[in-house]
């Protein structure tokens, strides 16, 4: 494009003078673009990026000298409608701060930027620009500007500013926590991990940490008081207001993974004779303080529950309609000990998002809410990863988990695969005088085989009874299912083995008399059975733990992959003692390699 074609006018409208640039970004030439940007004002200059596709935008916004582009960050509208940052994607944004921050060490990110794009990145960003974006406000920890550190963080989301605090030592935590205003600083305080509240806890003042528990919702408060040792625990709810210790207290008493336990006692209850006005007024005056409005409980004198009632359906309802003409009266429900993994299936089954708990006498003593049942299937996500790897679960996460739990939770299992390893080794020797080297060379192949079948079966099989696809009574069903899959999976494996060894040792001296053809028939005999095995045995192993009350999840890859080391050998001597009496051909014999 031409000198006089880069040149603009006071008349040219934003909407021109972006079309100029796109034009030369598409023929590459950036000293163009940026000999247009420069010599636009501020305003213009923001319109124009603004209406920039998002990578022209950006290529564009490169291209502008340092200073320009710091200013223009620095001066941008808060107001994401406006900005011309407003509907880049993270990794767009990361560009960006990397180019114009970490490449000269400038650590003023969080000051320069807009809110709205510090709470993107930390949301939707990669995580070189959260490191940008924390080693922003470690600066200003370490600067001591707390009052604008304070100013950013207010406007951030409590989770984003939980897992920003997880990584700053202890002393730099409770700064940062201390200049938090109250409400903001209870609401992080539910998402911190159990270290780090912990922390925090231990170096406020008694009065202090008993305030904020206070102003935790039961269960939260629980469930970090259960880590923590006894002593300190009756120290903390000594300082506590008389209902949050009744409570807690309350809580902690069920057994652990209970719906007991992960239940909050803080729900809206209210009575049959309420009209739909005196409803709604009573979640006025006391919903603040609850867990969820969004279903309200129906409970008699004895606090017997007898329906459910929505939020929804109350605000839509008459003023005088009576909520027990409203209620839901066959209202899905748990017990204080029922699991809470039966817990998470109830409510994905019935897509609920918060589910009544009763006692024994259908008194209702609390409820669990969709929050954390999200915890729950993590947790137990993790729990049955970690057994189908055959490692022992670890609950901390891996970086903060010690070298030597990791090693404990590995080395049982591994000890235990190795020994059961031994019966394998002891079935080879036993059949040493049947396996030549060259029929030896193809156990690596028959033992591989084995094990990634029976581990594909095993995987299906506890993935469908952990989402109750499959039941017990349904043994004989998955077996021939699984039965037939390993035939057509063990015919096709057969034939392309038989050909592989015809190919490549038809023409060796291992072809004496044809025996590469005997051996090929012997290998897809020994394939068909062993997969066929495999599967069978991988599919029906989880089933029979699941009705022994074994976890599932414990018949996993490394165990059946094991236990087919050892079939296999067997199996495969077996066809060729067969073969060789049958049919009388000389195995045994053949050539060494």
């Amino acid at each position: 494009m031409s000198e006089e074609e880069t040149n603009i006018t006071a008349a040219d409208s934003a909407a021109d003078i972006a079309a100029k640039i796109s034009s030369l970004l598409e023929d590459n030439d950036k000293e163009g673009v940026s000999s247009l940007l420069s010599g636009l004002e501020t305003d213009k200059l923001t319109a124009v990026l603004g209406l920039l596709g998002e990578e022209e935008r950006v290529s564009a916004f490169l291209l502008l000298d340092r200073t320009t582009a710091l200013s223009l960050i620095r001066e941008t509208n808060d107001d994401p409608e406006t900005s011309f940052l407003h509907d880049l994607r993270g990794e767009q944004i990361s560009r960006i701060l990397e180019e114009l921050y970490a490449r000269h060490g400038d650590r003023t990110v969080v000051v320069d930027l807009p809110p709205f794009v510090i709470q993107r990145m930390l949301t939707h960003g990669d995580s070189r620009s959260k490191e940008i974006i924390e080693d922003s406000i470690t600066y200003l920890v370490e600067t001591k500007q707390l009052a604008m550190l304070k100013s950013v963080l207010v406007e951030l989301n409590p989770v984003d500013i939980a897992d920003i605090l997880d990584d700053f030592p202890t002393e730099d935590l409770l700064k940062i926590y201390r200049i938090l205003p109250k409400d903001l600083a209870s609401d992080v305080f539910v998402y911190l991990p159990d270290d780090v509240s912990q922390k925090i806890l231990t170096a406020l003042s008694d009065a202090e940490a008993g305030q904020l528990i206070d102003d935790l919702y039961a269960d939260d408060a629980a469930d970090l008081l259960e880590e923590m040792p006894s002593m300190v625990v009756k120290k903390l709810l000594a300082k506590t207001k008389p209902e949050t210790r009744a409570a807690v207290n309350h809580l902690l008493q069920y057994e652990e993974d209970s719906a007991g336990s992960i239940m909050t006692v803080e729900f809206v209850d209210l009575k049959e004779y309420y009209t739909a006005a005196q409803a709604i007024d009573v979640i006025r005056r006391t919903g603040i303080d609850k867990e969820t409005v969004n279903t309200c409980f129906v409970l008699d004198a004895q606090r017997k529950l007898l329906g459910t009632i929505t939020l929804r359906r109350l605000v839509l309802a008459a003023a005088n309609e009576k909520v027990g003409d409203m209620m839901e009266e066959n209202a899905i429900i748990v017990r204080t000990n029922t699991d809470q993994e039966e817990v998470a299936k109830l409510f994905k089954r019935y897509d609920l998002t918060s589910m009544p708990v009763c006692d024994s006498e259908n008194r209702l003593v609390g409820i669990v809410t969709v929050d954390d049942i999200v915890d729950i299937i993590e947790e137990e996500t993790e729990e049955d990863f970690s057994k189908m790897a055959a490692m022992a679960p670890i609950e901390d996460t891996y970086l903060k988990t010690s070298v030597w739990k990791h090693a404990r939770g590995r080395v049982l299992w591994l000890l235990f695969l190795m020994i059961s390893a031994t019966f394998t080794g002891l079935v080879i020797n036993g059949f040493e005088g049947q396996l030549s080297t060259f029929l030896y060379s193809f156990t690596p192949l028959l033992m591989g085989t084995a094990g990634n079948c029976g581990s594909q079966a095993s995987t299906t099989i506890i993935r469908a009874l952990a989402l109750d696809q499959i039941s017990t009574k349904d043994f004989f069903k998955v077996s021939m299912k699984e039965g037939l899959i390993s035939l057509i999976c063990s015919s096709i494996l057969a034939i392309a083995n038989a050909v592989r060894v015809i190919l490549m040792y038809w023409w060796t001296d291992y072809n004496k008399d044809y025996l590469v053809l005997e051996v090929s028939l012997v290998l897809a005999i020994a394939l068909i059975l062993i997969i066929f095995i495999a599967q069978v045995l991988g599919s029906l192993l989880p089933i029979i733990a699941k009705k022994i009350h074994v976890d599932p999840a414990l018949m996993s890859a490394p165990v059946i992959s094991t236990i087919m080391d050892t079939l296999s050998i067997l199996i495969y001597c077996a066809v060729i003692i067969v073969c060789s009496v049958w049919f009388g051909w000389n195995l045994q014999t053949m050539p060494a390699v």
